[in-house]
């Protein structure tokens, strides 16, 4: 029985240790897709009501960036795709989408400042 409750507690132990490793970070997964899908509005004196320069401004907004990318009411996107592909389609992959849940939903970890990228703005 010892032996058992030793092994249990390894494993969650483990499991534990193995989402941790897996969690997005800002700097190295979630800055990528806010500065090149997001910054164009998400800064000071655009449309965006809040900015997402950096982790600091971005934190705060972690569940409601959750929300609005599930439900796709951002980036917002009106043209209806069964007309075709458009350059300018500011849709998020459905990879992105679940990163940004995904950050929201492991901690919002920063992450090392050496993985982000250069601030585009």
């Amino acid at each position: 029985m010892k032996n058992l409750l030793i092994l249990v507690c390894s494993a969650i132990s483990l499991a534990s240790v193995a989402s941790a490793a897996s969690a997005p970070t800002f700097t190295k997964d979630v800055a990528p897709i806010l500065y090149n899908r997001c910054l164009e509005c998400h800064r000071p004196g655009e449309a965006g009501p809040m900015a997402f320069r950096t982790y600091q401004e971005t934190r705060p907004w972690a569940k409601a960036i959750k929300a609005a990318v599930i439900l796709k009411k951002m980036p917002p996107w009106f043209a209806d795709p069964k007309y075709g592909h458009f350059i300018n389609d500011r849709s998020l992959k459905q990879s992105e989408i679940d990163t940004l849940a995904k950050w929201a939903d492991t901690g919002v970890v920063e992450g090392d400042a050496k993985d982000a990228p250069a601030p585009m703005i």
